[in-house]
């Protein structure tokens, strides 16, 4: 691929990045940039794409949309009749309207949608929800679908793309703030703090979150070398039994629109 390729994604626990790295390699990655959106300091910026570029989004799905506080930073997100693919990261259990909000929300900026794709990552809930996905049938077939975008590019694949989901989108519900445990097993080593992607952690005591910024991605839980932080919270236990009982049983498969 002969034009520049820019992939844009947030990824608390890295799911949602190694999908759209995957997709990016399937369709040649010989100039691409990164722009990071899980860094609060990435969200704070403005971002245009001019008319001969081409650009990845990938975000997860929070309740079968868009989490809510990315709504704003992409609205800021400006193209020229950009090329652009849009990807959705979800827990084995359904992305709902996710991805046709992201469609709708970038194309009302300027962009021109050339494929989507849904695809699936471990829960950030629990692991019993696709456990160690993406795992390497998911990389290939990432991979893939970048080679199919590639083909749609060079003019061998033709049609609009039509994506899956309603408008109105599914109404959200008002989160519980809720934050996790920390177990006297802390090092504070700031790890947690500095992954954290919404700044709700303590540099100066790892074991204080504030419960108001947590959005319940688990980055901190995932990443703890001392598996010192769990979430403990009624609501937050009640809603991953609820998860594990009806969706932890069958394996969700990647769908792709181009």
């Amino acid at each position: 691929m002969d034009r520049k390729l820019t992939i844009m994604y947030f990824s608390p626990t890295d799911t949602t990045k190694k999908i759209v790295y995957a997709i990016a390699k399937g369709m040649g990655d010989d100039y691409v940039e990164t722009v990071n959106l899980t860094d609060p300091q990435a969200r704070s910026l403005n971002y245009s794409f001019q008319r001969d570029e081409i650009i990845i989004v990938g975000i997860p799905v929070y309740g079968g949309r868009i989490p809510g506080f990315l709504t704003p930073v992409l609205e800021k997100i400006k193209g020229e009749g950009t090329q652009a693919i849009f990807v959705a990261v979800y827990g084995n259990r359904a992305y709902e309207d996710a991805l046709l909000e992201l469609k709708n929300t970038l194309e009302e900026n300027g962009f021109v949608g050339i494929a989507a794709g849904a695809f699936i990552g471990e829960h950030s809930y629990t692991k019993k929800l696709a456990a160690g996905r993406p795992d390497v049938q998911d990389i290939e077939t990432a991979e893939r679908f970048g080679r199919e975008i590639s083909e749609k590019i060079k003019g061998k694949i033709t049609g609009n793309v039509t994506i899956k989901g309603d408008f109105p989108y599914k109404e959200r519900k008002p989160a519980v703030p809720m934050a996790p445990d920390t177990s006297e097993s802390c090092i504070q080593c700031g790890i947690c703090a500095k992954y954290c992607p919404m700044e709700a952690i303590s540099f100066s005591d790892a074991k204080k979150t504030d419960p108001s910024k947590c959005i319940r991605c688990s980055s901190c839980v995932k990443r703890c070398p001392q598996k010192a932080k769990a979430f403990h919270h009624e609501a937050f236990n009640k809603i991953t039994e609820w998860l594990i009982e009806n969706y932890s049983q069958v394996r969700c498969e990647p769908e792709w629109f181009i």
